[in-house]
């Protein structure tokens, strides 16, 4: 069974299974946020999950590299 889910200001439909929508909308309801709002700040967080994975990558590889605080601080003048 599906539920199709709509904020105001959304032009798209969406079919969620039941139990997944029910468990949006009491997330929804728990943290004061429309359904659109909970849904949009995971995809946030899942892209930033995939930055910082990608830095992960890169810092391990060697491909990039990381300074001390002090010597930034240092560099501008801080």
């Amino acid at each position: 069974m599906t539920q199709t889910l709509t904020s105001s200001q959304s032009t798209e439909f969406v079919e969620l299974p039941t139990d997944v929508a029910d468990l949006l909308k009491a997330e929804a309801k728990r943290s004061r946020k429309s359904v659109a709002q909970i849904i949009m700040q995971w995809l946030e967080d899942q892209s930033d999950g995939r930055v910082a994975a990608k830095r992960m990558q890169d810092l391990k590889s060697g491909k990039t590299k990381t300074l001390p605080a002090d010597e930034v601080y240092a560099r501008l003048g801080i």
